[in-house]
């Protein structure tokens, strides 16, 4: 049957996993029309660019996004997505492809005929139970006032992922909350993670490295103050919110890059001695199977999608006490541990393109 396509996402915002994962979308369907909240100037053209016949379709919440710095519409925009996914009118489309996290876009309606596969990141954090940039709503005493918003959005969140015909996630992790949340499950389809070799890899390892967004949940906090106390090298690359904090508590040791492209990234991926990632409740992480293709250890934080990844001791340390202490003893570990650069990159061939786009279309009737 040939299929008349919708990718619905949230929004296309930083390029981090969900918006990786929406492109891979449009690889696997170029001629699909995609519906987003809104876009950022930067990614329309990259996704114009990249995919000339898709046509963008975005919400009346575009009209206030002028410039690729958004984070100021964010919450409230959080609160009333929902209402542009319950109004969208796509009855024209007998297969719709959802990627959904913060903003619901899983919720949408489908014609009587069509397939709803939804593929979601994880359910939305500030909603339940999971680490959330805007967790003070949780706290007395906000979370006493805004307790009757919250319940309906609950609602709103559940019934939406009834909807769906399938769900797939993006991690054990996650396939766990979906069944927590939803009484759903999901099927696991491993994000595709793909990098550029650089053709010169130095021998020499110089630096650890944090690769993130800079925001409180990433805890990249914990690796400047340990690397700082230290006297040990390290390079952030990342832009947010938490940059000028993380600036003030950073001695000569550390050194800040905030914007690059993926061949400089991967550039200075390739030289470290090790990634150091300290994300807390991540749903999977894919700035950790970037630097496993590369054949660079990891050091991380044991908590959500990532111990699924990091193998401890195999191609990386995991950690499990959220302190210096915990990051400089696996710092440690790992010195006296054999990992090759073999290791690493074996044990992330499973992120693959072609067995996501064979995995998803499996899911999808013919």
């Amino acid at each position: 049957m040939k299929h008349k396509v919708a990718v619905v996402a949230d929004v296309i915002m930083e390029y981090g996993g969900a918006e990786k994962v929406t492109e891979n979308l449009l690889k696997m369907f170029p001629k699909a029309d995609l519906y987003t909240l809104f876009i950022v100037p930067a990614a329309r053209k990259k996704i114009s660019d990249r995919f000339p016949r898709v046509t963008i379709h975005t919400s009346p919440f575009q009209a206030f996004i002028k410039t690729n710095r958004v984070s100021r519409y964010i919450s409230v925009i959080k609160i009333i997505s929902w209402i542009y996914w319950e109004l969208l009118n796509l009855k024209k489309y007998n297969l719709i492809i959802s990627s959904s996290h913060s903003f619901m876009s899983k919720n949408v309606k489908k014609g009587e005929k069509a397939f709803h596969l939804s593929y979601i990141h994880t359910p939305p954090r500030y909603l339940h139970n999971e680490f959330s940039e805007i967790r003070i709503i949780k706290k007395f005493p906000l979370n006493i006032l805004l307790w009757p918003i919250l319940k309906v959005l609950k609602w709103i969140d559940r019934k939406g992922a009834t909807r769906p015909d399938i769900i797939a996630v993006n991690s054990k992790n996650v396939r766990q909350r979906v069944k927590d949340y939803y009484k759903n499950n999901a099927v696991v389809v491993y994000p595709p993670v793909e990098v550029k070799v650089p053709k010169k890899m130095d021998k020499k390892k110089r630096y650890y490295v944090c690769l993130s967004r800079l925001v409180k949940q990433k805890g990249i906090d914990l690796a400047v103050k340990t690397c700082t106390e230290n006297n040990l090298p390290l390079v952030v690359v990342g832009d947010g919110g938490e940059l000028p904090s993380l600036r003030k508590i950073a001695g000569p040791s550390i050194k800040f890059i905030r914007k690059c492209g993926d061949i400089q990234k991967f550039n200075i991926l390739s030289q470290a001695k090790a990634l150091i990632y300290t994300s807390r409740e991540e749903d999977f992480g894919i700035v950790p199977v970037e630097a496993l293709k590369l054949g660079i250890p990891v050091i991380a934080y044991a908590s959500g999608g990532v111990k699924e990844s990091v193998i401890h001791r195999e191609n990386g340390v995991l950690f499990k006490n959220f302190n210096q202490e915990g990051l400089i003893d696996a710092m440690k570990l790992l010195e006296n541990l054999c990992i090759t650069k073999k290791d690493c990159m074996d044990s992330a061939k499973k992120y693959s393109f072609k067995t996501f786009s064979n995995q998803l279309t499996n899911l999808i009737p013919r």
